[in-house]
Order: C-alpha cells, then structure tokens, then sequence
C-alpha cells in the first residue's frame, strides 16, 4: 500500500519538502508555514490520471465524466458511437491520430444517413475537445474535421397516412402508442420513459420534473386530449409501476422495438415513419389550424419560438395555408 504523503526536512536545502501523486513540492524553510502549505495541497480535487497517448483512456474519461455530469441517455449516446470508433481504430495513439481517421471510418458505412455521420463526428470530437479543455491533451487533434450538414426532420404525417397506418396495426399497445404520440406531440424519449409518477390526471397531463426534463433547466409538462387520457387511465391501471408504455410481451418499448415495427409497418405502406415524426406533425397541426406560435412553443416544450420557426419553415410552401391566412386577415 502506498504511504500517505507527508513532509520531511532536507537539511541540504533547508527547506522543507512533500511528494503528492509523484509530483514533489518545495515548501519552504518554515515549518508552521510549509505545514500549512501541504494541508491546502492535500485538500485541492485531485486530478483523474488519463494516459494523454492513449485515445481509448481519453475516451475512457470522458465518458466516466459524462455519467456524473449528464443524463443517463446523453451517455450512452456518446458510448456507442465511440466504442464503435476504438473498434476501427484500436491502436493508433492521440499523436498518430488524425482528422482523416475518422473521415475514413465513416466512410466505411455508406448506407448512414447524413445526420448519423454528423453524429457519430461530433460524438469522437467531443471526448478530444473535453480533454484539451481539461488539460489533458495540448491540441485536438480532429478540431477542424468537417461535418456534414444535419438533415431536417419535415417528414410531416396526413390524417389520411394516420388512418392508413392504424388500419395496419392490429395490437393495442403499439396503436395506443401511436395515438398518444399523434394526439399529443410528446418526444419520443418522454413517450417511452412516461412513468405513473408523471401523471397528473386531476389536470389531465404528464409531469416531468426538471432533473428528468430534456435539458433539466425547467419541468416539462405535456396536456393530454381526452383520447390520451382516457389511454393514460388504462395504462395506469395495467402498469402502477414503471413505463406505462409496453409492447404485447409486457415488456417497455425501446427505441429499437419501436423502429422495428416502423420497418414492419414500411412493407405494407412503402414508407418508413418514425415516432418523431408525429411529433412533427402535431406541431403541423395546431400552427395550421391558426393555434399562435407561443401557445404551439408551450405545448412541444420548446423555451421559446425560435425552434418553430427553424423547423416548420415548410409551412411557407403552402399555397392554400398562406392564402387561408392572408384572406383572414383582410376580413
């Protein structure tokens, strides 16, 4: 076992000395002073060795910083694509290591749509970024990798695509998820992770608190219809503990089993959806149906209308929408 630091006395240098983490300090001729001194050393957080050579340490620590200081989801976002990066590339150390590694790696994988390749770069930018900021590293050495752009989620849903897509579902727990992601615009995440504890049927919503609310700077609240509702009761009488939300095994549904459906869904309609999409097309909904942008912001979760505006440009290439507002105006 290591010993415990403590300061000794160089007779030589008349001064008084300590070695803490293989790092020794000079302090001074005083005793009562250099005592001192070693107590503030002592107390200052000690700092995480990272092999600053090693890209799989440095990832390593960043991820273990990212379970602490980020939610459980961001972590396991950044995880997955990283690990598949080590696994490409397992030897090349941080000197070695070169923008066009990770080009060359993504490269590999053609059928990854754009935002995936943003994605999995921002994901092994990041650790390296984290690292120079920390101290670990001198230079980034994928800084000034470029990125494609991220595509835009405008796959907008019809009342008409939604029938068609319910008349092909033949279970109730993937129809009653799918109504709710419809009638109410909840995120994908919060569908899946809406819990008994998060129900407030006495105002017909769903409450997040800030510590579990995407960005947890404040409480998310979403406000359910009466179709939802009436779901929210059915599901809470089936499942007082845990997800509310449960394929036909009774087990909760994840990301993955939902696409699979959607892929199943796709050979009988020829079109891949996703859940986000009815998110998109709930927010589509209530701005053409003359509901304003600020009440529409609350409703999605958004801070303000900016993402409104980003996202649901398209509505300006509606001819009949514009022409509808323009002449209700005039009236």
């Amino acid at each position: 076992m290591a010993r415990a630091p403590k300061p000794w006395f160089r007779k030589d240098r008349k001064a008084w000395f300590v070695t803490i983490d293989g790092q020794r300090h000079n302090l001074g001729p005083n005793r009562k002073a250099a005592f001192q001194q070693f107590h503030e050393l002592m107390a200052r957080p000690k700092k995480r060795a990272v092999d600053s050579r090693s890209v799989a340490a440095i990832i390593d620590a960043f991820l273990e910083w990212t379970l602490k200081h980020r939610a459980e989801r961001t972590y396991e976002w950044y995880r997955h694509r990283c690990q598949r990066f080590l696994d490409a590339t397992p030897t090349l150390t941080v000197d070695e290591r070169q923008p066009y590694h990770v080009e060359n790696w993504v490269d590999l994988h053609p059928h990854w749509s754009d935002g995936h390749r943003r994605g999995c770069i921002i994901a092994v930018q990041r650790p390296f970024r984290w690292a120079q900021k920390m101290g670990y590293l001198e230079r980034n050495p994928v800084q000034h990798l470029e990125k494609p752009q991220a595509g835009r989620r405008d796959q907008c849903i019809t009342e008409v695509e939604y029938q068609g897509i319910m008349e092909c579902i033949s279970d109730d727990a993937f129809r009653e998820l799918l109504e709710v992601a419809w009638e109410c615009g909840p995120r994908p995440q919060e569908l899946l992770r809406v819990e008994a504890r998060h129900v407030d049927l006495s105002n017909g919503r769903w409450v997040f608190p800030q510590d579990e609310a995407k960005g947890r700077k404040q409480m998310r609240v979403i406000y359910l219809t009466e179709s939802a509702e009436e779901i929210t009761r059915r599901r809470l009488a089936k499942y007082p503990i845990g997800p509310l939300f449960r394929n036909t095994q009774g087990q909760p549904w994840k990301p993955s089993s939902v696409n699979c459906r959607f892929h199943r869904l796709k050979k009988k309609l020829g079109t891949k959806y996703c859940l986000y999409a009815f998110r998109h097309s709930y927010a589509t909904r209530l701005l053409e149906s003359g509901i304003d942008a600020l009440t529409v912001s609350v409703l999605m979760g958004h801070s303000d209308t900016t993402m409104l505006g980003k996202v649901y440009q398209h509505l300006s290439h509606n001819p009949a929408h514009l022409r509808e507002q323009l002449n209700r105006a005039r009236a």
